[in-house]
Formats: C-alpha cells, sequence, structure tokens
C-alpha cells in the first residue's frame, strides 16, 4: 500500500479532533479524489468513533443512483459545477447516519478541460443537518497527483474549519 502523504495526515487528525470534540459524525461523497478523503481519515486510529460512510460516485449515474444527485441537474450544470457539489453533500447526509458530510467534485486531468471548466477547477461542499451545504470554488494547478492532492487537503481544511465552528458554536 502506498504511504500517504504525512500533510494530508496531520490534516485527518485535525479533522478527527475536532469532529470528536462536536461529537459529529462524518461522511464524504468523492469523485475526482476516488476515496482518497475518507482513505486520510481512516488512516487515523479512532476514526471509527467519528467516521460514519464514504461514497465513491465517480461515474454520473452513480451520484444520481447512490446520493440521489437530480440527472438535470447534471445534464444542465455539468458534474462538476457548484449545484451537484451542493447535491452530493446533501445526498450523502440523507443516506448515512452523519452529521456532517464534505463533497467533491473536479477536473484532475490531463484531460476533460475546457475554456469554461479548466483542468483543476475543483467544486467542494459541506453540509450539515439542518442548514444549507456551503461550497467553494478552487482551481488547483500541475499534475493530475498534485490536483487530487491539493483537493484532498482543501476538503480536509474545510471540513475541520466547520468542525470547529460547530464546536464553538455549541460551546
Amino acid at each position: 500500500m502506498t504511504q500517504l502523504p504525512v500533510d494530508l495526515l496531520d490534516l485527518a487528525k485535525t479533522v478527527l479532533v475536532a469532529a470528536k470534540a462536536a461529537s459529529k459524525k462524518i461522511t464524504t461523497a468523492e469523485s475526482c479524489t476516488g476515496g482518497l478523503v475518507a482513505s486520510c481519515i481512516t488512516a487515523i486510529p479512532g476514526s471509527s468513533a467519528v467516521f460514519d460512510s464514504g461514497y465513491i460516485t465517480y461515474s454520473n449515474e452513480a451520484k444520481s443512483t447512490m446520493l440521489g444527485v437530480p440527472r438535470d441537474a447534471v445534464s444542465e450544470f455539468g458534474a462538476v459545477s457548484d449545484i451537484v457539489a451542493a447535491a452530493m453533500a446533501e445526498g450523502a447526509m440523507a443516506q448515512s447516519n452523519a452529521d456532517i458530510a464534505v463533497a467533491v467534485t473536479g477536473i484532475a486531468g490531463p484531460d476533460g478541460g475546457t475554456k469554461e471548466k479548466p483542468v483543476g477547477l475543483v467544486y467542494l461542499a459541506v453540509a450539515q443537518r439542518g442548514k444549507d451545504a456551503q461550497v467553494k470554488r478552487y482551481v488547483f494547478a500541475g499534475t493530475r497527483t498534485d490536483i487530487r492532492r491539493a483537493t484532498v487537503a482543501a476538503a480536509l481544511e474545510l471540513l475541520a474549519s466547520q468542525l470547529q465552528a460547530t464546536g464553538k458554536a455549541e460551546e
């Protein structure tokens, strides 16, 4: 097995600490990262206390059948869009027993980019029970590996910040 990068494992530890402090369960919905966000989280001992589930929905059909992403949203806005990222996060919440979801959709390359949606374009979404999903747009540079790694780091950072904010709000 390939060793996961230490910086990503450190971010995953931060997510676990924040999730435990906030008493929140996590789910992931991943496309271009192919399960790497979930893999980083579950590589940390004790992750079973806070990790509920992970969905790898690489195809558009999987996004619709597994997460309930509306097919018309995919056809109208594309799989790599803020609308689909939000629907993926909300769908993961609906299918799981988690309290917070992070979703990832993007174009890791080296092919598949267009002028409107270049290689490196990524949307991340975080959904929590009782709240609308929050979506962030990124454009990462580099190789496929660089883009996927940057995406995982951004997803873990976003998840950690949302969990830390949730924990503070409940104090």
